[in-house]
């Protein structure tokens, strides 16, 4: 899977399950800016379980995402890593 095909799932999966309005979508902007509710682990286990059933493999986001620093664009290259 190439970086921008990783790079649209990714996309594609916080403005349909995080309502996140493509307006407001950045790639270097800190999740809970994207969306406040990223301040809530639950939010990020979610994450993490979306990314688990989108890739076939589990994404080590809790262990390795501060969702006050880490942004969409370092969500992909954790993944990029991990495949």
């Amino acid at each position: 899977m190439t970086q921008a095909e990783i790079a649209t799932a990714v996309q594609a999966i916080l403005l349909r399950h995080f309502h996140i309005s493509p307006e407001q979508f950045g790639w270097d902007k800190p999740l809970d800016v994207l969306h406040e509710d990223f301040k809530l682990l639950g939010y990020l286990v979610f994450l993490e379980q979306l990314l688990h059933q989108q890739f076939g493999k589990k994404i080590p986001l809790l262990e390795n995402c501060s969702t006050a620093i880490h942004t969409a664009e370092d969500v992909v290259d954790l993944i990029m890593r991990e495949l």
